[in-house]
């Protein structure tokens, strides 16, 4: 799926905006656009004109603040923990800084191991500018993903083209001298944008400020990119030397080239496609950080189409282990019936239906039971009155003796209700003539009722 990387370039009074399209790994150039505007309202009007029509999730928009709005420190601790960090750069920078840190929003890069410890790069802007960079976005409601710092931003995004070098870029806000060092930033210079300043000044300051930065490379000649709308001819010449190649950066994607004034713009496009390993800042995070971003929602769905996935996965899992021990133990259960059946019926020969065999044996011992004591009350006629009380009616039997002519029964009860309630019931049958409490009483610790009936059975001669 092709999506747009986009980056914006605001001026003092100019826009300008680069649309690439990424499509299975190749970019090319959609659109290159500028606009003039006079005021920040302009600038919202603007940004809706340029960026109008639906956003797709995978399209990024980045934009850059001036190097000059932030305080960039490089910060030394003596552990690698990331947390640890996090949570002492605010006090570290709190030192460090010419204003309060609490006013300020904070942005790091990842953190470079050392012998010591860590080495971590931070920036720190006001909260009002970037509030007030913010502000124009928000009210055209345009997704603004990333928002970098020059030059880090232009260094992430052309690394790769400069590779060892000096890169200028010259806005109207702004010049900013770069050391790049294998496609990383190492140092910069900051000057006052070249409008109204005399040529021959400015290039004065510039061959001063590369001369200390090839004093730190230790590099006696290193090729000069230039970029940006304050980039001429004139100022190209005035820098080239026999031992210093001077060049007008430019870019083909797609076909197309790309030079000149939107060279910055493209730069911040190309950082929206980099990676975390760009050494390079986003002020877009914490209280920031833009609400319903949809990249993090497209990683939320990863995440939990994944999770989704596991949860299948061990359901599966689950249910194919307790399948297979409910099998195990349903064939354990099965041998251990066989051998019950066969210890109570040696003689039996054939086992089909365990259960249904055990019933009809039942049976047939309940119709042998019924000719030896014929009309006879019988004892397990008796017995099932018995386990027939009502479903409150809750006893413990203790001693069941049946006599020809009674039966006493002693056990233990919840309540005296209990007790009369299982009296009454057991008098209503036909079973019995009457029915007697002849004890109950009350446990020690008055937990249980400790009772004794006499039953007189209705028929004579029940054999115990």
């Amino acid at each position: 799926m092709s999506k747009r990387l986009i980056g914006i370039e605001i001026g003092n009074h100019k826009l300008r905006v680069a649309i690439l399209t990424r499509d299975k790994g190749q970019l090319s150039v959609s659109a290159l656009l500028s606009r003039d505007y006079a005021d920040p309202e302009e600038l919202t009007t603007r940004l809706e004109e340029m960026l109008a029509g639906e956003f797709k999730i995978g399209d990024q928009l980045v934009a850059s603040l001036p190097a000059r709005s932030a305080y960039v420190r490089r910060l030394e601790f003596p552990f690698r923990d990331d947390k640890k960090i996090a949570a002492a750069i605010p006090f570290e920078l709190s030192s460090q800084l010419p204003i309060a840190v609490d006013d300020c929003a904070t942005a790091i890069q990842q953190s470079q191991q050392t012998d010591e410890g860590a080495s971590v790069a931070t920036a720190t802007v006001p909260a009002d500018t970037l509030l007030t960079m913010l502000a124009p976005f928000e009210e055209a409601a345009l997704p603004l993903h990333l928002i970098d710092l020059a030059p880090f931003c232009y260094v992430a995004g052309l690394g790769e083209q400069v590779g060892d070098g000096i890169l200028i870029c010259a806005t109207d806000q702004e010049t900013t001298v770069s050391l790049v060092q294998n496609g990383r930033l190492e140092d910069y210079r900051i000057l006052p944008a070249g409008a109204g300043q005399a040529p021959a000044a400015q290039f004065q300051q510039l061959r001063r400020e590369i001369r200390v930065l090839k004093h730190i490379a230790v590099a006696d000649s290193l090729p000069i990119s230039l970029m940006g709308e304050g980039i001429t001819q004139e100022l190209a010449e005035a820098l080239q030397t026999s031992e210093q190649r001077v060049t007008m950066l430019s870019l083909e994607l797609g076909g197309q080239l790309v030079d000149g004034e939107y060279m910055p713009a493209v730069a911040l496009a190309l950082r929206a496609g980099g990676t975390k390993q760009d050494r390079s800042f986003n002020f877009r995070q914490g209280k920031y950080a833009l609400k319903g971003e949809w990249a993090n929602l497209k990683r939320k769905v990863v995440l939990l189409a994944a999770l989704l996935g596991m949860v299948l996965l061990i359901m599966l899992g689950s249910m194919t282990f307790k399948y297979v021990d409910k099998a195990g133990r349903d064939e354990q259960l099965q041998a251990e019936i066989v051998n019950v059946y066969r210890t109570l019926f040696p003689q039996a020969t054939t086992i089909v239906d365990v259960p249904m065999q055990l019933k009809s044996a039942i049976r047939d011992l309940q119709q042998k039971g019924s000719l030896i004591v014929g009309d006879q009350a019988s004892t397990l006629a008796i017995l099932k009155e018995i386990s027939m009380l009502p479903e409150p009616v809750t006893v413990e039997i203790q001693e069941f003796a049946l006599g020809p002519e009674e039966l006493k029964l002693a056990g233990r009860a919840g309540s005296f209700e209990t007790v009369n309630q299982m009296a009454r019931t057991l008098g209503e049958s036909p079973l019995f003539s009457k029915v007697q409490v002849s004890d109950a009483k009350m446990s020690l610790d008055g937990s249980r009722i400790d009772f004794r009936l006499l039953l007189s059975l209705a028929n004579q001669g029940a054999e115990q």
